[in-house]
């Protein structure tokens, strides 16, 4: 790293270093006790070791490395999540299919059913229709439904009227015997 180097006597190598709260680079002899000898300001001071943390140790990487870190970590988020948009979609696609399948089958199901509705429906139009007919010549007076005696017609049948006899009920008898 040949940007890293005291800021008050520009020394590159040798003793150790550290960084102020304010942050100014120093070496170890030019370190003044809470004071920064850069700006004059109060300060504490950490020492560069590789026992930083890694939010610090970042500050005195090469820009470089650490940019093809950063990018080799966004790479594998990337991909990691593209793989699962691509396993989400699969998924949709497929349920698409189901359900489109289940429509067709449950379309073509209610055409038939209309369908046989509508015949029905037309038998039973044709039942009242015949039920309507037979219902006004049933209103008509017996004279005019008749074409001859015992005759009548309907829906232009002819049909025949069987005489009707009526009779007594049988009741016996008592009949009383003497015995002479």
């Amino acid at each position: 790293m040949d940007w890293f180097h005291c800021n008050q006597c520009f020394s590159s190598s040798g003793s150790k270093f550290a960084v102020s709260s304010c942050g100014h680079i120093c070496c170890e002899a030019c370190i003044k006790a809470e004071r920064c000898v850069i700006c004059g300001t109060s300060c504490n001071y950490r020492p560069i070791t590789d026992q930083m943390k890694p939010q610090e140790k970042v500050f005195f990487m090469d820009p470089v490395k650490l940019i093809q870190s950063r990018l080799e970590h966004i790479s594998q988020i990337a991909d990691f999540q593209r793989t699962q948009m691509e396993r989400a979609t699969a998924y949709f696609k497929h349920k698409s299919v189901e359900l489109e399948k289940h429509l067709k089958e449950v379309t073509q199901q209610s055409y038939r059913q209309i369908a046989e509705l509508n015949r029905e429906n037309a038998d039973l139009k044709s039942q009242n229709m015949e039920l309507k007919r037979e219902m006004a010549e049933l209103k008509k007076p017996l004279s005019q439904r008749r074409g001859s005696p015992g005759q009548f017609k309907t829906n232009g049948v002819q049909r025949i009227s069987l005489p009707v006899a009526v009779t007594s009920p049988v009741t016996p008898h008592l009949r009383t015997m003497r015995y002479v």
